[in-house]
């Protein structure tokens, strides 16, 4: 590929896919720093091997498999033995102002639920639910029988339903905060 066609070809694909990039390194990394980081180290890694893509109009798995690398090998570097269940959250964060904070707070619910899945369960979710790809897409993808992505996501959607029954503030579940609650109700 001549170098013009490269540069061409590399900046229509993070024209076309910037904000798909972004939202998948944000559900995976679990903040916005560490997600732009993410993805400025997946343009640096997709410029260099530009000329290394063949069919152009697979441009989005392309770079989203470079993110999904450059992301695993980050977590290696800092946590080789670790899952994300052994990273704390901070929620001491106050939420910005804006027209719907309750709308903010189930967000930030979610993103808080996602950090704790394990790895294992995270990326079949994400990539199945947030980018859309079949589930037959996504055992291509992390190179996994259709069955293990098929029981990792039944895992994940599991595990979220549990995580996001708990109460932010005291880590219990519904059932334990309505017994703590004077009138034991909500």
């Amino acid at each position: 590929m001549r170098a013009a066609d490269a540069k061409a070809a590399y900046e229509t694909l993070v024209r076309q896919h910037a904000a798909d990039l972004y939202r998948f390194a944000y559900r995976l990394v679990g903040d916005a720093s560490g997600a732009e980081d993410l993805v400025q180290e997946t343009y640096f890694h997709a410029w260099r091997s530009i000329g290394g893509l063949r069919e152009p109009e697979k441009g989005k798995a392309w770079l989203m498999t470079i993110l999904r690398r450059r992301w695993i090998r980050s977590m290696k570097a800092s946590h080789p033995l670790a899952t994300a269940d052994d990273v704390d959250v901070d929620d001491t964060a106050s939420p910005l102002p804006g027209p719907d904070l309750d709308l903010f707070a189930r967000r930030e619910a979610v993103q808080r639920a996602l950090a704790r899945l394990d790895v294992r369960y995270k990326e079949p979710f994400l990539l199945v639910f947030l980018e859309g790809l079949s589930c037959r897409e996504a055992a291509g993808r992390l190179s996994l029988p259709l069955g293990t992505v098929l029981s990792r996501i039944h895992r994940a959607r599991a595990a979220l339903r549990a995580y996001l029954k708990e109460t932010p503030e005291s880590g219990r579940g519904d059932a334990d905060a309505r017994r703590a609650s004077p009138g034991g109700g909500l």
